[in-house]
């Protein structure tokens, strides 16, 4: 057998085949098989996606719930991406395209918008912003949906704590993406419902958090049951600070609402009336929810519960279920600029329990308004120690139904675009959002992928020395290669 080898090989070495047209046949049929090899793994790759994700962050790699969601699809979603003069990101186009391969309903469409304007116009009208190139619109023809992503929507942001800045830390193309597709492809999303007469906040005032939740794939709606509008639609009910009482007509929907698995969401601060609205106050209590009237004061010597003055609260999370994770994670810096507090929550009983969801330092007190002192010095009789400041409650009916409730001493946390950009305000919204709403939330547990490669550390050393090494390394074998044969002729 060896010599048989050493035969072809010496035969091929024979300037017939070396010169000849032999030797053309031969590089012609060995080009023709290197090119049918990338044909076939081309169109093995379209259809089983087989390609890998070998970048350091790994951020087109999809994951189990991604799969899981696009197996469960009953309505088929378009993803168009955009971009113009023939600029098309190729990166997104194949993380878009690793998207068709896991469903059948997903269908991908890279769109020149030069050549394609119809597509602004047809997408353009209650978008809100404008159409630019290098964004994705997740469309769904059956439900009639679409939700437009641009390149800052896969951003996030993380808390450096050295330059004391937030900054750019990872991208959310499979998380965002896989949301839009939730969102888009589902019969209903959840609804968030605003109550509006008792000179609540508006829709002006509340704009920044309208924005919010409308990128994070909720509906929202304003409602006013005095002037006959209703809750069918709401699954969860927002009473934003309210400044006049309840009707007896408007408790009794609400507790109607409750019954059916609804959830509220109440705002207080401290100038808020309380004895002018006993129906506010008693439905507040019937989740065990007791407001304290005044406004809470860090204690001096608690430096890390506020930021640069007392009445500005850094508050503690209570390690719960619900914000396990943001502590963990180190998103657990939240800012809450004069607010109020709930009594302590008590112990729990078949139907209800309450449980404190932000606190303070332990030295804290509360202020009250109405002993003619005008100070926020700790006065005798002030309420002291570790305070409530957001508090969340389960509630179960007769019928076996659940109600949740979460009630904050602030609605700056909500509202102020300052809190969001420079707290982790975004991610304790969406982490309570999907406590209220645990069967409707469209936001999904999908990591962000690191943004910017690391810096070498000392750890890094080994590998940075071997790499360096190997290039002039390879370069002596192969010159090895070339010359020791040489030599032997």
């Amino acid at each position: 057998m060896k010599k048989t080898g050493w035969k072809w090989l010496s035969r091929l070495r024979q300037p017939r085949w070396r010169h000849g047209r032999r030797g053309a046949l031969l590089m012609a049929a060995f080009v023709l098989m290197c090119v049918l090899l990338n044909v076939g793994v081309k169109a093995l790759e379209d259809e089983y996606g087989w390609k890998r994700d070998f970048s350091f962050n790994g951020y087109a790699t999809t994951g189990e719930e991604t799969a899981e969601v696009l197996s469960r699809l009953q309505h088929d979603v378009e993803l168009y991406l955009l971009y113009q003069n023939g600029a098309v990101d190729t990166q997104v186009l194949n993380l878009l395209e690793r998207y068709g391969v896991l469903s059948d309903r997903v269908r991908v469409y890279p769109t020149d918008i030069v050549k394609n304007p119809g597509v602004l116009t047809r997408f353009q009208g209650e978008l809100g912003n404008e159409i630019q190139a290098d964004a994705v619109i997740v469309n769904c023809p059956d439900t009639g949906r679409y939700r437009l992503l641009t390149y800052a929507d896969f951003l996030t942001q993380g808390y450096n704590i050295e330059k004391g800045t937030f900054e750019i830390q990872g991208l959310a193309y499979e998380k965002k993406l896989t949301e839009a597709i939730v969102y888009v492809a589902q019969s209903r999303v959840p609804t968030i419902g605003f109550l509006q007469g008792h000179a609540e906040l508006d829709e002006g005032a509340l704009t920044v958090l309208l924005s919010f939740l409308a990128s994070n794939n909720y509906d929202t709606r304003f409602v006013n049951l005095l002037s006959g509008d209703t809750l069918d639609e709401v699954d969860m009910l927002v009473l934003a600070a309210p400044q006049k009482d309840l009707s007896d007509a408007e408790i009794q929907l609400i507790s109607e609402f409750a019954r059916g698995g609804g959830s509220l969401l109440a705002m207080r601060d401290y100038t808020d009336p309380m004895e002018s609205m006993p129906n506010y106050m008693a439905l507040l209590r019937s989740y065990g929810i007791v407001p304290v009237e005044g406004v809470v004061v860090a204690g001096e010597q608690d430096t890390g519960s506020y930021y640069e003055e007392q009445l500005s609260l850094l508050p503690y999370m209570n390690q719960l279920d619900m914000t396990l994770p943001l502590i963990n994670a180190g998103m657990d810096v939240l800012l809450m600029p004069a607010a109020t507090a709930f009594e302590t929550p008590g112990e729990p009983t078949e139907s209800l329990s309450v449980a404190t969801v932000l606190k303070t330092g332990p030295n804290a007190y509360v202020r009250s308004l109405t002993d003619g002192v005008i100070s926020i010095d700790r006065q005798p009789g002030d309420v002291s120690g570790e305070i409530s400041v957001a508090v969340f409650a389960h509630r179960m009916f007769s019928d076996g139904s659940i109600s949740r409730a979460f009630a904050i001493g602030n609605s700056a946390m909500f509202i102020n675009e300052y809190i969001y950009q420079r707290t982790f305000n975004e991610e304790f919204i969406l982490m309570l959002l999907g406590e209220l709403l645990p069967e409707q939330t469209v936001s999904l547990d999908i990591m962000a992928s690191t943004a910017l490669r690391p810096a070498l550390t000392v750890g890094s050393q080994p590998v940075g020395i071997a790499l360096t090494a190997a290039i002039p390394l390879l370069v002596v074998i192969a010159g090895l290669c070339v010359l020791i044969p040489r030599k032997n002729r």
